[in-house]
C-alpha cells in the first residue's frame, strides 16, 4: 500500500511544481511525469485488488475441503 501512496504523492508534487514552472516546456514535462505517476498508482491499485481477489478465491477453495480443483472424486 505504501507504494500506491508514494506514487500518488509524487504525482501531486509534480503537479505543484508544474504550477511554478518557468517555461511551458518545463510545465509540460512535469505534467507528463504526474500522469505517469498516476498511471503507476492505478496499476498498483489494480495489482493489489487482483492479489486480494486471488487470495479470497484460494481461501474459499481451500476452505471447502475439496483440494482437487473442484472435480468430483472418481
Amino acid at each position: 500500500m505504501k507504494k500506491l501512496e508514494e506514487y500518488a504523492e509524487q504525482a501531486n508534487d509534480c503537479r505543484e511544481a508544474a504550477g511554478q514552472a518557468r517555461t511551458s516546456a518545463e510545465r509540460e514535462n512535469l505534467l507528463q511525469m504526474a500522469d505517469r505517476w498516476e498511471e503507476l498508482a492505478r496499476q498498483r491499485a489494480a495489482h493489489l485488488h487482483l492479489e486480494n481477489v486471488l487470495t479470497e478465491l484460494l481461501n474459499a477453495r481451500n476452505g471447502n475441503g475439496n483440494h482437487n480443483g473442484g472435480a468430483a472424486a472418481a
